[in-house]
């Protein structure tokens, strides 16, 4: 018996140090330089130094209100309220933090606070817990990639106002956590191809990053749906009018914004770009028109692209950078003041 396990441990042994060394060097080396969100999914160590180089740009101060709870919407009193997805989180570098400079009173939901954005504006609608008495504006913000879905998943049924929510924040992964499965999906997304972040070439330089003609971006910009098919084009138009409607009852006025994928505003700087390409906002565009009510991100950062402005994106990111949110608050903040004069 003894002989046995003698010579299963020259089998054992050396797999388990394999394994412990990866380990190790996935939690020691690779985590601690993939902070952004797509060096996070994709463990792809970008490093610090490009997220650094451009915080100093970022505005010291929150200038808008965050909203942590549902009931305290009852008690706030400005121009715009924002409900979004990640893209209007950003904190001190997010589009709402440059409307006041043109002269909006801003607050922001807190994510957690609800799945889809759609939905919850509906829902604060339906409770009255905002109406002409305390906001003038309300902005929902869909990500494009998530347009459809939540489109789709969208129901319109009245529900009692509810308990204020605890909201509290997610816990997040500790980068230095030694963890077998995060070892196991660097070996899956370094030497399978399964990672879900890809990356392509761009036709000129397009960060201020160590790879400034590489464009990496979040696999869902694809696989999400590169038009809004056939059948939710209707459900489209329908749930802007009902949202648009429940607003008017509240004396508020509603507006859309789609923000912008990032495969989606490069798409046509890609060399021998693999990737079919994606016409997601020229849908919608397509369905409304050009109304002040509904802004399509996209147009607003395309003319920062044409120019040869760097990092309008972040390189290491699936969000834009100081400079997309600059751009979408003050056009976002030109359009709220039309409708408030209207």
């Amino acid at each position: 018996m003894k002989k046995f396990l003698i010579k299963i441990s020259y089998i054992v042994l050396p797999i388990y140090i394999i394994m412990l060394g990866l380990v190790a060097y996935v939690t020691l080396y690779i985590s601690p330089r993939a902070d952004s969100d797509l060096g996070s999914l994709a463990l792809i160590p970008f490093g610090v130094e490009y997220s650094q180089s451009l915080m100093k740009y970022g505005m010291e101060d929150t200038l808008f209100i965050k909203v942590n709870h549902t009931e305290e919407l009852r008690n706030i009193h400005v121009n715009v309220l924002t409900v979004g997805d990640s893209f209007s989180q950003q904190g001190n570098i997010g589009y709402q933090n440059y409307m006041p400079g043109e002269g909006l009173a801003v607050a922001n939901c807190k994510r957690s606070l609800y799945e889809n954005p759609i939905q919850y504006a509906c829902n604060i609608l339906d409770w009255g817990v905002v109406d002409s008495t305390n906001v003038d504006v309300l902005v929902v913000e869909v990500v494009e990639r998530d347009l459809a879905l939540r489109i789709s998943d969208f129901k319109e049924s009245k529900v009692e106002v509810p308990e204020p929510e605890s909201a509290p924040d997610g816990e997040k992964r500790n980068a230095n956590e030694w963890s077998l499965l995060r070892a196991r999906d660097f070996i899956l997304y370094r030497f399978a191809g399964r990672s879900p972040v890809y990356v392509v070439n761009l036709n000129r330089d397009f960060f201020s990053s160590r790879e400034p003609d590489k464009l990496y971006f979040y696999d869902g910009d694809i696989k999400n749906g590169l038009t809004i098919g056939e059948a939710v084009i209707p459900k489209v138009k329908n749930v802007f009018d009902l949202l648009t409607h429940k607003a008017h009852e509240r004396g508020i006025q509603l507006m859309l914004i789609v923000a912008v994928d990032k495969y989606d505003l490069y798409q046509d700087y890609i060399t021998d770009n693999p990737y079919p390409p994606k016409r997601v906002n020229e849908d919608v565009r397509d369905i409304f028109g050009d109304i002040p009510e509904v802004m399509l991100c996209k147009y607003c950062l395309l003319p920062l692209l044409e120019k040869g402005e760097k990092d309008v994106f972040l390189f290491d990111n699936t969000h834009w950078s100081y400079k997309g949110s600059e751009a979408v608050g003050k056009e976002l903040s030109r359009r709220v003041n039309l409708l408030m004069r209207q």
